[in-house]
């Protein structure tokens, strides 16, 4: 005996609600940030970073952590990798590592986004 299934013909739409942490905007889908009414570009591994420290903004995210969410499950990754890569993000956020205003470093562990609503 066969049985018909009604079938959904039209995928349902992905849909996720951009993060929003101080004046950032972080659009996962789209590969989108907004600071303030500025459009950001980022490398697809920056935005990963950012969206990572985004998603727990206020917490301490680890190097491990971020290396995890990053793909790079070798556990002999190095740390100044990440850092270059947030060196870079940091220069887009026009963000300064010695008085951030987003992204600080928490030295031995790893980095924390400021929760902070900007004025």
């Amino acid at each position: 005996m066969l049985i018909a299934l009604p079938r959904n013909r039209n995928p349902p739409k992905r849909r996720v609600a951009p993060l929003r942490v101080a004046d950032l905007e972080i659009d996962a889908l789209n590969l989108r940030v907004r600071q303030g009414t500025r459009e950001i570009r980022l490398s697809p591994g920056e935005h990963l970073l950012l969206y990572t420290l985004a998603a727990q903004a206020g917490a301490v995210v680890s190097y491990r952590e971020i290396a995890d969410a990053l793909g790079r499950t070798n556990p002999n990754f190095r740390n100044n990798t990440i850092a270059r890569h947030l060196s870079s993000l940091r220069r887009k956020l026009a963000d300064d590592a010695h008085r951030p205003r987003y992204i600080e470093t928490i030295v031995n562990v790893g980095y924390r986004l400021s929760s902070e609503r900007m004025g």
